[in-house]
Parts: structure tokens; sequence; C-alpha cells
């Protein structure tokens, strides 16, 4: 899966590890079944956002937010990073960290192709600002819903656990992106006319979207089904562009992320399989371990090789694998919330991360952007470390 031979989709690999299990007995059909079913949930979500996202696009409404954070940078390359990242961090929190790849992301390579500025920085960016803003609200990384497999806490106790340490992370993401390109980002570029013209977007667009943001964040400070109402808010967008403009219907409909719906699926019975033989014990000993460590050590620890492991084998099953283990093991409850932190900045130390990272490297060569995995890696491991550090010594 993290290899892609062939150059195959890593969601059909996984797909055909959970096959394999099946049929070689490893994990018997109904416990299979069970496994899959633990998970509606999640592929609700995964459905609903991004076909909200879809719709968003469809809508114009990230082609006019690119072209808004050329108009409000008025010529600084340095003011025009801070503004992308804003936007990142807006994006990330409504509609997830895959929607800031998948949708935003082509948005500003787009408008960046009107401006004399180098795209290194934006684009690194967006992919820093993806992981490191998707604890600001469960909504913002389907991640969040896996580790907290067995109850998303409410939204008040979540802004009292994560809210400040989710700024801090922010802040300090920034901090190291723009020193690391600071000779890219000084000065400004010439004026030009059309350097952001664009159409703005379909109003029924942005209402559609706000009611929707409105309805899911209020599900989830109401501890309801967060993938149902995701879900339910995306069918309603989609019978309304039937009803306007039923071609663009298809269009969401295949925009939808469903290789992901599928990777996670498949995860969830290859998890299932490895809880089923015991393979989750070691995962608990060794947070047992740490949480024997004095305070902050503990959730130092327990962050640190959460982030490791998603970086080694991707944030997505390591997520599956903490929504299992967490449960069953006593963690304080600042260690608990520094696991769910290791999985979300964690990944932005390289491009085998999570998804999200992958996805985007997949849209910069085809846009012609040359970061190489090195060039990400240097950059996210040292926004990682401090952002990591700031971030799990403020958690609660």
């Amino acid at each position: 899966m993290i290899l892609r031979p062939f150059r195959i989709n890593e969601a059909w690999w996984a797909a055909a590890g959970a096959i394999a299990l099946v049929v070689t007995g490893t994990i018997a059909p109904p416990a299979a079944i069970v496994a899959l079913g633990r998970g509606v949930d999640v592929y609700l979500f995964l459905i609903g956002m991004t076909g909200l996202a879809e719709f968003a696009r469809i809508g114009g409404l990230f082609t006019w937010v690119a072209a808004l954070t050329i108009t409000t940078a008025r010529q600084s390359r340095l003011r025009l990073l801070a503004v992308v990242y804003v936007a990142g961090i807006a994006t990330t929190a409504l509609l997830s960290n895959d929607a800031t790849i998948v949708v935003l992301t082509p948005a500003v390579i787009d408008a960046l192709r009107r401006v004399d500025a180098p795209p290194a920085a934006y684009v690194i960016g967006c992919a820093l600002v993806a992981n490191a803003a998707s604890f600001v609200l469960p909504i913002s990384n389907p991640s969040n819903l896996l580790v907290f497999a067995g109850g998303m806490p409410p939204l008040g106790v979540w802004f009292a656990a994560f809210g400040i340490a989710s700024v801090a992370a922010l802040a300090v993401t920034f901090a190291v992106l723009a020193l690391w390109f600071r000779r890219d980002l000084a000065g400004s570029w010439p004026a030009r006319d059309d350097a952001a013209a664009t159409t703005r977007p379909r109003t029924l667009t942005i209402v559609v979207l706000g009611i929707a943001a409105a309805a899911i964040v209020t599900t989830s400070a109401l501890q309801g089904p967060l993938g149902t109402a995701t879900f339910a808010c995306a069918a309603a967008a989609w019978l309304i562009t039937v009803v306007q403009r039923r071609d663009e219907a298809l269009t969401m409909v295949r925009g939808i992320a469903w290789p992901v719906v599928a990777l996670t699926a498949a995860l969830f019975v290859l998890v299932g399989a490895v809880s089923a033989h015991g393979g989750l014990s070691a995962t608990r000993a060794v947070f047992a371990w740490c949480a024997s460590f004095a305070a902050p050590w503990s959730a130092l620890a327990v962050g640190f090789i959460v982030a490791a492991a998603s970086n080694i084998a991707n944030n997505l099953p390591i997520g599956l694998i903490l929504g299992e283990a967490i449960p069953h093991t006593q963690l304080p409850v600042q260690v608990a919330h520094a696991a769910l932190i290791g999985v979300n900045i964690g990944p932005n130390a390289s491009i085998n991360g999570s998804l999200a990272t992958l996805l985007w490297l997949r849209i910069v060569r085809q846009s012609n952007i040359a970061v190489t995995p090195v060039q990400f890696a240097l950059v996210g491991t040292a926004a990682t470390i401090p952002a990591m550090l700031a971030a799990v010594l403020l958690v609660r």
C-alpha cells in the first residue's frame, strides 16, 4: 500500500490484502463484516465531506478564494503566503485536510501562475497547513473519527483540550515555513491587471455550504453522528445540483474520494484481523510503558512515537490502531490526546505520512512544480518537531 507497486492505487492493494485475509481464513467472514460495519460513520463522513468539497469547487468557491488571496496580498510574497495559510486553515477546519489538498491546492497553483512568486513555499504551505490544522475541529481530519472511534468528545471538551495546542502548532508551523523560504518570500511582484481576475462564486454555493457547516458543527457539539450529518448535507447539495445543473451532478459524484473510502474500509478489516490475533498487545504495552513516565514526558513519548509510526506506515492505519488500543489502555487524558496530535501533525515530516500528502505530491507533479520528497521532508521535519513539542506541551 505504501510502495504502490506498478503504480496501482494504494486503495486496491489494501482491498486485496483484506480479501486475502478472508480467503485464507485469517479472519472469518462474519468478523470481517463486523469490522467493516465499525467504519460506517467514517465512510459516510468521507463521502459527504469530499462531496461538499467538490460542490464548492464546482461552484467556483476555491478559484475565487485563490484569486482573493492575490488581491489581499497586495503584491507582497510574504503576505501572500500568510493569506494562503489562513485559507488553508479555514478549508481544513470546515471541509477536512483532504479538501485543502485536492481542491484548494490546485486553485492556489492556478493563481500563482498569474504572479511572479516562486511556488514552492505556497504549495508546501498547503500541505503543511492541511495536517497542522487537522485537529482544530473533530471534522478537520477523518483520522480524528478513527482515533475516537469509542466516542468523539463534545465540541466544548474538544476546544478545551486542543484549542490552545492547535493555535500553537499552526503558529509554529507558519513561522518555520516563512523562515525556511525567507529568500523566496522577500520583496514583491509587479502589478498586473489580470492577476486576480476571476468570477465570484455562486451565491447558492455559499449559502448551502454555510448551512452545511453550521449543521455539521452543531452535530459535533451535540455529540451526534458526524458521518450521517455530513453525508446528509452532501446529499442535499447534490439534489440542489441535480435541479440546478444536472450535468454537474455527475461531476460531483465523480469528485468524491471513492478510493479513499475503499482504502479505509479495507483498513478496518486489516486492523480487525490484527486485533483478533493479538497483534495490538505490543501497542498497548508501548502505551503502558510511556504512561509510566512522569508528565509531560509520557505525553511527549506517545506523541512522537505515534508521529514516527505515521511516517513509516501512514497515519490512516495508525489512527485505526489507536482507536482499537486506546480504549483498552488506562492512559491519562493528556497522553491519549498527545497520540491524536501525533496522528495529525506527525505526517508533516514526510510525503508518506498521510494520504493527504501523497495526494498533494501527485497534484504538484502534475503541475510541473519541482518539489522532491527529500525537500519536503527537510522542511516538514523542521516544522514538525517544534510544532509537536508546542502542541503536546499545551494539550489538556
